[in-house]
């Protein structure tokens, strides 16, 4: 009786994906596939362009705060920031559970490039803007930066998040150096001012890229479909944290780095005025 030959069946590989000249020119950084390499792009220069943007914002806030009050009202504010926020997270949730998220990004990031306009009439006008415009800076930070990061989220699928969010990262890092260091000779060049229409002309800029990025990005039905719809109605991220220990425990965790950061914040401008007050 003979032995039947066992058959060895070997599936053949999938395909690997054909990259054109932006796809293989990103390699070294990410894995962007044939059709990716537009939107890629797109959403990188967006986050540059939004955290150098943050940082001309951030930095004219620390000259008008010091200057208009010193380190006490700076730490003062901080604390009224936190209250505010109790009060705006639930707005934007609410808002947010009405329109499509391409419309929310759009129009609440237009609505703060237009408070800079205001910001700048009010300087004109000789009015103090220290105490407001560090709290607006402070919202400006949670909400709409937050909120592009959840757009880049909805925008691709989560093997696309996984292999092109790096990408979208490096982009963010350079633009927080790069608008730091920017901000420094602007402000001795031209005053602070020059920081807040640096700050609105990049808004504008950013929502005309993610708008962009949102018509050249090849995705499937069902994420098309989440980038458009509005936010489900569910708990709200308070009553969220509250009822899962980790993110409670993560919370709290934030709330004492930023008792650090913000002890840190404090001492050091106050160091500054003192000696300066010994030096005259």
């Amino acid at each position: 009786m003979s032995a039947t030959p066992a058959v060895v069946i070997v599936e053949p590989a999938e395909p690997v994906p054909d990259k054109g000249l932006i796809e293989r020119l990103l390699s070294p950084i990410a894995d962007v596939h044939r059709g990716e390499g537009l939107s890629a792009l797109l959403m990188t220069l967006t986050m540059f362009l939004l955290l150098s943007g943050y940082y001309l914002l951030k930095t004219a806030r620390e000259g008008f705060i010091l200057s208009e009050g010193g380190a006490e009202v700076k730490s003062y504010s901080s604390a009224g920031q936190a209250l505010l926020l109790l009060v705006l997270v639930p707005a934007y949730g609410s808002l947010a559970s009405r329109v499509s998220r391409v419309a929310l990004i759009q129009w609440v990031t237009l609505s703060f490039a237009g408070m800079l306009v205001l910001f700048l009439l009010a300087l004109g006008s000789g009015l103090h803007i220290g105490i407001v415009y560090f709290l607006w800076v402070g919202i400006f930070n949670v909400m709409v930066i937050a909120q592009f990061w959840g757009f880049a989220a909805d925008l691709y699928t989560e093997d696309q998040g996984k292999r092109l969010f790096p990408l979208i990262g490096v982009g963010a890092s350079l633009g927080a150096w790069i608008g730091s260091v920017r901000a420094g000779s602007l402000v001795k060049s031209s005053g602070s001012w020059r920081l807040l229409v640096g700050g609105a002309v990049v808004l504008v800029v950013c929502v005309v890229l993610a708008r962009a990025a949102d018509r050249v990005t090849t995705r499937t039905a069902k994420a098309a479909k989440r980038g458009d719809e509005k936010l489900a109605d569910g708990p709200s991220g308070f009553r969220m944290v509250v009822s899962d220990r980790y993110l409670t425990l993560m919370a709290l965790l934030v709330l004492l780095l930023n008792v650090v950061n913000s002890s840190g914040e404090y001492l050091r401008p106050l160091r500054r005025q003192r000696r300066r007050a010994d030096l005259w």
